[in-house]
C-alpha cells in the first residue's frame, strides 16, 4: 500500500470516528481493514422505500463505503445495504456527483448521502432510478421527506487537534516548506501537502496535487511550454538533474520553466537562479558569486 493511500485511510478513520462521536444521526457499525478500507454505517434519517407497489417512509438506513485500490485518486464507492427509493440511488450505487477531487473529505461525503436520503438533495435529470424520478416530479409538495438539517459543521465543533497548518490531502498537521517544518505548497492552488502526499511528475518533477484533482502533469502534456520569464516557447521540460536538450526548458526550485536564455545557474552552488522568483543573484552564495547561463 503506497504512503499516500495509507495516510489518507488513517486520516479518514480519525475523521469518521469523530463524525460518529459528534453526529447524533450517524453510527459506525463495522470497519474492515487496518487502516479501514471499508465501512458499514447506520444513518438515522427519514427517507423512502418501496414495499410492493407502496412507497413508504423508513427512518434508518445502512450504508457501505468502500475505498478502491486507486483511492484517493479514484472516488470512494457508496452502496446502500437497505432498500431506498430515490432518483439517485440504485442497488449498486449512490450518486454523490460526477466530479471527484481527492480534497473532498470522506466525512462530508457521508453527510451528503444523508442529505440525499432526506430528499434535501436530488437530481431527476440523470436518475439511477427512473420510477423514483417520476415520483419526485409528481410529489414535489411532499419534499423533503426529512426537513431537519443533516449537515454538521465539524470545523465549528470543539477539537483537541493542533491549529497548525495541515496537509490538504491526509490532514497531517505540520507547517509549510518555506518555514522548514514539512508541508509543500502545490504548484497551481497552493494547497499544503505533506511529504507522503507530495507526488511529482516523473518527467519534470512538478508537484501533482490530489486536492486539485491532478492525476497527470498538465505541463508535460503540452508539446510546447512557455518560459515563465520571457514567454518564449520551448519543446518541453528537461527532468531536473539532467542536461537540457536544445530547445528544452529547465525548472527553478519553485518549478517555473525557463528557456535557455533565462535559465541562469550559480557557478558556486549550481542552483538555477530565477528572475521570476527573484533569486538572482544567488541568495545562498551572495552577489559576489558569478552566474552563467
Amino acid at each position: 500500500m503506497d504512503n499516500v493511500r495509507l495516510r489518507r485511510l488513517k486520516a479518514d478513520h480519525e475523521a469518521l470516528r469523530r463524525l460518529a462521536h459528534l453526529h447524533p444521526k450517524i453510527e459506525i457499525e463495522g470497519v474492515f481493514g487496518n487502516p479501514p478500507e471499508r465501512y458499514r454505517l447506520l444513518l438515522k434519517v427519514k427517507s423512502l422505500r418501496e414495499r410492493g407497489d407502496v412507497v413508504e417512509q423508513a427512518g434508518e438506513h445502512r450504508l457501505e463505503v468502500t475505498m478502491p485500490r486507486g483511492y484517493p485518486r479514484d472516488a470512494p464507492l457508496f452502496r446502500m445495504l437497505t432498500p431506498v427509493f430515490h432518483p439517485n440511488v440504485a442497488p449498486h450505487a449512490v450518486c454523490i456527483g460526477d466530479d471527484w477531487t481527492a480534497g473532498e473529505p470522506l466525512d462530508l461525503l457521508i453527510q451528503r448521502v444523508g442529505e440525499i436520503l432526506a430528499y434535501q438533495s436530488y437530481n431527476t435529470k440523470s436518475p439511477l432510478n427512473g420510477r423514483a424520478a417520476q415520483w419526485v416530479d409528481e410529489h414535489k409538495d411532499q419534499l423533503p421527506i426529512d426537513r431537519e438539517e443533516f449537515f454538521l459543521d465539524l470545523a465549528a465543533e470543539p477539537t483537541a487537534q493542533s491549529t497548525a497548518p495541515t496537509c490538504s490531502n491526509c490532514g497531517t498537521a505540520s507547517g509549510y516548506r518555506d518555514s522548514g517544518t514539512g508541508l509543500t505548497p502545490c504548484t497551481s492552488a497552493k494547497h499544503a501537502l505533506c511529504p507522503d502526499c507530495t507526488i511529482r511528475c516523473k518527467t519534470c518533477s512538478r508537484v501533482l496535487c490530489l486536492s486539485c484533482g491532478e492525476k497527470t502533469c498538465a505541463a508535460c502534456k503540452e508539446s510546447t511550454v512557455q518560459c515563465t520569464n520571457c514567454k518564449a516557447p520551448t519543446t518541453g521540460i528537461a527532468p531536473p538533474g539532467t542536461v537540457a536538450k536544445p530547445g528544452q526548458a529547465i525548472v527553478c526550485a519553485d518549478w517555473h520553466p525557463l528557456c535557455s536564455d533565462c535559465a541562469v545557474a550559480c557557478t558556486t552552488c549550481h542552483a538555477v537562479l530565477c528572475l521570476v522568483c527573484g533569486t538572482y543573484p544567488c541568495p545562498t552564495c551572495g552577489p559576489s558569486a558569478t552566474a552563467t547561463a
